[in-house]
């Protein structure tokens, strides 16, 4: 009896020690949260009084949101991982050794006048970048700018496939663009900048449909097309199906001129002059034009000379040499001649597929070629994404 009484006794002095040490921690609690410490007082270590007029009025959702790590501390670190596997990268490292274009760009009209001067003492471009009866008359002797050996003498059922002038004479453009086909170009948002231009040149009639227009845009004034592509995808246009597959496929276009080489390689000419004959017959707004092989002869030397080491030039090249001497300024799309962008991003061949391209071109020296040209302010290249 003695021992539970004594136990309960021992109990109920538990209970009130307990209920008194919370009582003493509540009111030291209340004491540090509101005690605003006078001067000569000194305050609790730790402790920095509370002013209620810089208390944070946020609900506890916002406060928690500014805690969450900016998400450039994730790309940095994805960053540091590419290139840390990109070490030893032969094309990494070439580019990385591309200079980057100068923050700001401005048309220097100064050295595009210069420049363009130059092109015109090597070709007068306007007149001759394509075939017309004026500059291959009836009885002239066509000399192929590929195959030298090669020539084809102008009889009246080749003359008659020439404009009588040049389209491009009188053509004097406020700004042009010029699209290559760089796996640089997919999304990357440039086909409303592309499509402002007053005229567009595109590229071995790259796809510009679907998903495509917000990369490259739909507007096309000049495409060109390899000959081959008659041979090879539609099977040199010999039946009807053919022929209604490649009209289809030109009409995306619009009304466009198909700017073609007949005369670069014999077997190139029976190509052309079937595709010529199957717009007329079908009635197509398309218009084939023909490049003028003294124009690519004396370009491609010109390029040469300037430090393009290849056996020949690319179309892109021809196209914008052709640009530079009819636009006053000319802005360059999807030329980037590498598989890994300024980042160490992975891109294809092409924006629309991963064919390889033709081992006769040099690339990397055009691209040299347009981004001094940049620097020096006559035309702008674009090789980032577009805003």
């Amino acid at each position: 009896m003695c021992f539970q009484e004594t136990r309960r006794i021992l109990g109920r002095h538990i209970q009130w020690l307990l209920c008194a040490s919370v009582v003493v921690n509540m009111m030291l609690l209340l004491f540090v949260m509101f005690h605003q410490p006078e001067a000569g007082f000194p305050t609790l270590r730790g402790h920095h009084p509370i002013n209620p007029e810089l208390m944070d009025k946020r609900g506890l959702p916002a406060i928690l949101a500014e805690k969450v790590p900016k998400s450039h501390t994730v790309t940095t670190a994805n960053n540091g991982m590419r290139e840390k596997g990109l070490k030893n990268n032969k094309e990494w490292e070439k580019v990385q050794q591309v200079p980057t274009e100068k923050p700001t760009w401005s048309y220097n009209k100064t050295a595009a006048d210069i420049f363009r001067k130059e092109l015109e003492a090597i070709c007068n471009t306007k007149d001759d970048f394509i075939v017309t009866k004026e500059n291959f008359p009836l009885g002239s002797v066509i000399q192929y700018d590929a195959e030298r050996h090669s020539r084809l003498n102008v009889t009246n059922d080749v003359w008659k496939r020439f404009p009588e002038s040049s389209p491009f004479r009188n053509m004097k453009h406020s700004r042009c663009s010029v699209v290559g086909n760089s796996g640089l170009l997919k999304n990357s948002n440039c086909g409303k900048e592309i499509d402002s231009a007053n005229f567009v040149f595109r590229c071995n009639m790259a796809p510009i449909d679907g998903d495509h227009i917000a990369e490259v845009g739909s507007k096309t004034d000049l495409i060109t097309a390899n000959p081959t592509i008659i041979r090879d995808k539609y099977k040199n246009l010999r039946n009807h199906t053919m022929k209604e597959k490649f009209i289809k496929d030109t009409s995306v276009y619009g009304k466009s001129y198909i700017w073609m080489t007949p005369f670069a390689y014999k077997m190139c000419t029976s190509y052309t002059f079937k595709a010529q004959q199957v717009l007329k017959e079908l009635k197509s707004d398309n218009e084939i034009i023909f490049a003028n092989p003294v124009f690519m002869g004396k370009i491609n030397g010109y390029w040469k000379k300037k430090g393009v080491k290849a056996w020949r030039a690319s179309t892109g090249l021809f196209l914008v040499s052709a640009a530079l001497s009819m636009c006053e300024e000319v802005y360059l799309y999807g030329f980037w001649p590498w598989h890994l962008d300024r980042i160490g991003n992975n891109l294809t061949q092409h924006y629309y597929d991963n064919h390889p391209v033709h081992k006769a071109h040099k690339l990397p020296d055009e691209f040299k070629q347009h981004q001094r040209l940049h620097n020096e302010g006559v035309l702008h290249i674009t090789t980032n994404k577009c805003p």
